[in-house]
């Protein structure tokens, strides 16, 4: 865990301290993309700065305030990094057209060497993380590789205006690169969201599973089955179960042990099955 936790780290030094560049070599070479991502990285800094945090937090065990331990503090960073990635993205987009109606010519040469770093910098965050299975850490790199791929384009850019003269060509990138940009962070924050609002997991089929276990011996109901994500990847489970005939503690355990088996496919965090009987 603390190496996972130092990838994160070290993405987050890594892209502040690029941001400082960033800022430098957009001020010298005038270009709109450069300075829009620098507020856009810086963004990002932050972002990273509180993922980095909240993963640390995620992993605190149950407490007295926190029943269910931590784990959700991992996807409240997750949304703040998306959201923040939404709201910087639309104000580079503003910014950009804003170039688009009054061109002027940034230096290409600067773009060209801030692109290169940028590149090589970006690739090794998102290198770093990129066998992070939290949905904050998958938010996280997708930063890092918006960053990487948009200093691909400036890179492109940056070439066919030391050839042409073409100094629309830097708005319009920063525009394509950030509307893709809007679509990965609309959906990484759309997952958050329905996890919090405790949404069945998209691989559970909740009547197929109540049909099982009510062809179980015995069972005659099954009220309230609740299954919901506590993360992106754990779930919890509830369920009233309705039996008759249940005379012994031994059946009572045997009826819970199918039912265990039933959801065993289901990587749970928790399971709360409560047998009535129905006599």
């Amino acid at each position: 865990m603390a190496k996972k936790d130092n990838n994160i780290r070290t993405a987050f030094f890594l892209n502040l301290a690029f941001t400082v560049l960033e800022v430098t070599g957009g001020l010298i070479s005038g270009s709109i993309a450069i300075l829009a991502d620098s507020l856009h990285d810086f963004a990002d800094s932050l972002s990273l700065g509180a993922g980095w945090y909240f993963e640390k937090k995620s992993r605190k065990g149950s407490t007295d305030k926190y029943s269910y331990g931590y784990a959700r503090f991992s996807l409240l960073g997750a949304m703040i990094n998306a959201l923040t990635l939404l709201l910087g993205s639309i104000y580079i987009v503003y910014a950009s057209v804003e170039r688009i109606i009054n061109p002027q010519n940034p230096d290409a040469y600067w773009m060209l060497g801030i692109s290169f770093l940028g590149i090589a910098l970006n690739g090794i965050g998102v290198w770093k993380l990129k066998s992070g299975k939290s949905m904050n850490k998958q938010v996280m790199m997708i930063h890092l590789l918006e960053d990487a791929l948009g200093w691909v384009a400036v890179l492109v850019g940056s070439i066919v205006m030391l050839l042409f003269d073409v100094p629309i060509l830097d708005p319009i990138l920063a525009i394509v690169i950030n509307l893709t940009v809007l679509v990965f962070a609309m959906h990484k924050l759309v997952q958050a969201l329905k996890i919090l609002l405790q949404k069945v997991p998209k691989n559970i089929n909740l009547p197929e599973l109540r049909q099982k276990i009510l062809c179980l011996d015995k069972v005659k109901d099954v009220e309230h089955l609740h299954i919901w994500s506590l993360t992106e990847e754990k779930a919890v489970v509830t369920a009233h179960v309705i039996v008759s005939d249940i005379r012994l503690l031994s059946d009572s355990s045997a009826i819970k042990e199918q039912i265990h088996a039933i959801l065993s496919d289901i990587d749970t965090e928790h399971i709360n099955i409560d047998l009535k009987s129905s006599d």
